[in-house]
């Protein structure tokens, strides 16, 4: 700013962010993306066939036009109702476009409508907003939680619309409410809401099928000039009354006269009437008439097409289905499946949704999958594409952790490397859980396999839901089929979930019961594993001195064990937790072993620099937490930054500086807070309130 004017609230020149505010007590951050971009307009524009639902248009502007003395206010949200096929999306997509002007801070879209898993679908969502916006990858955090906060914090105080698609909870609905201010939401439910009422102050808005006279309306507009409705006005009128009002449903049957002109409205009218060719009566169950339709449609696919659809039926899982994946599905070739797969996307039964990615509708799922009937050799195969992949996938990001190898001694992964592989995870999260889900239900030991490849990968990528619900899987199938040595390794990965969400007392259980187990077998290693495990919860609660015993007994173990590697671990750990002479020897001992290992080696440079602070030996100490925090942010090791970030604080406060200290410090509470790492953040605080 170049000036201002003492007599009222006028500022010139610029300023990237402006407060105005009596008095401040304390510090004022901005927590904003390093690139910010122009509004997002991430809604997609209404169909030009868009018919009718003025009413329900005029209620949703009712509840959700802005306010001006709003700006403080939870986001006002409107739930649209009707049943699948009613015109929810479109309507939603029609009054977004009709308002845009209004939400000058960007109008934001929320696809949910593939299925109900919450983690997958709605993390992702919250992810291409903040993208959107113009926060980078390594800025947005891994976990639903940390992403809602920071979606949360950015969109305090502005004026945005969000258009959340095809809910099915309310718990997918929630972490996606922006924050107070002046805010719109519009939500296209595929099931009940009402909680919402509750929860969200949601007010709801039905659709009701569609009348006579805007059903006519809509086919001629998607009929355009290929025909002439007017020629068979009976043919017609039995047609809108066999599709009971449904969007879904005329709009499929409207795409089918404009396709085939040459055949007369009747053929149509009597395939909808057929019992043997559609899925069930069309009545006044408007789900029935919307799966009558799609049988039709796909009766128009040629058999390779047909039997790419039913795939999408034996997919496991809602996520999106990659054409490799469906390749070995369905064994078919690169060509032949591109024209399938073209086919069903220009039949609108589908929809691609990146390079080579595909996504469809729950009610294609569902209709596919009746099709298809009782095989179930495709879905075999999809199921031995996704472990085989996750296996290799997951071995590549940590391949000398070495416990595949010890508990399947003639495991074999594929070729690919490390940023491949993070990548493939990252894309076939939601698909991969899902394929455990399916093997657990059937007991069978791969689940145990997937739990143990995958493990580095969610610890890494700190995704603690998949990271739980994969290893208990893992442990009752393994005590189910008394393969103890795979239990008690699934106890204890599964016990890092814990620790990672802060529960050490059920983490701590978890890793006394991988113990047990480990000595029924008479597993060293595993036992060596518990007890490092335990040792680091203790460290991570902040109890050095009761972490140090455990530590040390984890040391002795190693020695006897004579691998280098886990040696090298156990002086790293040791180090963490040791006096400050001694924790210096190790940690220099283990950062020799560590040459081609960086993030252990950063680690161990955190470790050493806190030794060297209580050494009085400030510049060193700065020196490795530097090297450390250098190291941990390029790479976005979230957990490891703030640790690093509070080593700063207290060596700069050790130092006698502070006010550099107080930084650092905030600069840890600030990750622990966006990225939802609670223990962490409590000690945190206490050195902010000691500062």
């Amino acid at each position: 700013m170049t000036g201002h004017d003492v007599g009222g609230n006028h500022f010139d020149g610029e300023s990237e962010n402006v407060v105005q505010a009596r008095d401040i007590h304390g510090d004022v951050h901005f927590h904003a993306p390093k690139s910010p971009r122009p509004s997002p307009n991430q809604v997609p524009p209404p169909t030009k066939f868009f018919t009718n639902n003025e009413r329900q248009l005029k209620d949703t502007s009712k509840y959700l036009r802005p306010d001006e003395e709003a700006e403080h206010q939870a986001p006002k949200v409107v739930v649209l109702e009707g049943a699948p096929g009613s015109g929810k999306s479109e309507t939603a997509h029609q009054w977004v476009h009709q308002h845009r002007a209004a939400f000058p801070d960007g109008a934001f879209y929320a696809p949910l409508e593939a299925g109900t898993d919450e983690t997958g679908l709605v993390g992702e969502a919250l992810l291409q907003c903040l993208l959107g916006v113009g926060y980078s990858p390594e800025e947005i955090p891994a976990d639903l939680g940390g992403r809602s906060n920071l979606w949360r914090s950015w969109t305090t105080g502005k004026r945005l619309v969000l258009v959340v698609n095809g809910a099915v909870t309310a718990a997918q609905v929630l972490p996606l409410l922006p924050g107070a201010g002046n805010s719109a939401v519009l939500v296209t439910a595929a099931r009940s809401l009402i909680s919402l009422r509750a929860r969200a102050g949601a007010e709801f808005v039905p659709l009701e099928p569609l009348s006579k006279e805007s059903a006519r309306k809509l086919l001629c507009r998607i009929v355009g000039d290929a025909r002439d409705l007017a020629d068979e006005p009976g043919p017609v009128d039995e047609l809108i009354e066999r599709c009971a009002g449904q969007t879904i449903a005329l709009c499929v049957a409207g795409s089918e006269l404009a396709g085939r002109p040459e055949r007369p409205v009747a053929r149509l009218v009597r395939e909808l009437s057929n019992e043997r060719r559609r899925l069930a009566a069309l009545s006044r169950d408007h789900d029935l008439s919307v799966e009558a339709v799609f049988n039709t449609a796909v009766g128009r696919l040629d058999e390779q097409a047909r039997l790419v659809y039913e795939a999408f039926g034996q997919h496991p899982g809602v996520g999106e289905v990659g054409s490799v994946a469906l390749a070995e599905a369905v064994r078919l070739d690169e060509f032949d499946l591109q024209d399938a797969l073209d086919q069903l996307v220009s039949a609108h039964l589908i929809r691609e949704v990146g390079d080579d990615r595909y996504s469809a509708h729950a009610l294609v799922r569902d209709h596919a999958r009746l099709l298809a009937g009782a095989i179930t050799e495709v879905n075999d195969r999809f199921i031995a594409f996704y472990v085989r992949r996750a296996l290799s996938a997951g071995h590549a990001v940590q391949p000398k952790r070495g416990w595949m190898e010890a508990l399947w001694p003639g495991f074999q992964p594929e070729p690919i490397g490390p940023d491949e592989a993070w990548a493939w995870l990252e894309a076939e999260r939601v698909n991969v859980q899902a394929v455990a889900g399916e093997l657990h239900a059937a007991g069978s030991e791969l689940v145990c396999q997937l739990a143990v490849a995958l493990w580095p990968f969610q610890e890494q990528g700190k995704h603690v839901d998949d990271m739980d619900v994969i290893n208990r899987h893992a442990v009752e199938v393994a005590t189910h089929r008394e393969l103890t040595f795979a239990a008690g390794l699934a106890l204890i990965q599964r016990g890092f979930a814990f620790r990672a969400r802060g529960e050490s007392d059920k983490a701590a259980e978890l890793f006394a019961g991988g113990e047990e187990k480990a000595r029924a077998v008479e597993r060293d290693d595993l036992t060596a594993t518990a007890v490092e495990s335990l040792g680091i919860s203790l460290r991570d609660q902040g109890d050095r001195g009761g972490a140090r015993p455990v530590l040390e007994r984890n040391l002795v173990m190693a020695e006897r064990l004579d691998d280098p590697r886990r040696l090298a671990l156990a002086r790293m750990h040791l180090g963490s937790v040791a006096e400050p002479q001694r924790g210096e020897e190790l940690l220099n001992q283990a950062l020799a072993a560590f040459a081609s290992e960086p993030y252990n080696a950063a680690k161990t440079r955190m470790w050493r620099g806190r030794r060297r602070t209580e050494l009085a030996r400030y510049d060193d100490a700065n020196a490795d937490l530097r090297a450390a925090l250098e190291y941990m942010t390029e790479h976005g090791k979230h957990f490891d930054r703030a640790q690093v970030l509070v080593g700063l604080g207290d060596n700069a406060l050790a130092a006698g500086d502070g006010e550099a200290a107080r930084e650092h410090f905030l600069g840890a509470a600030a990750v622990c807070r966006t990225r939802g790492f609670a223990e962490l953040g409590e000690q945190v605080q206490v050195r902010l309130d000691q500062s």
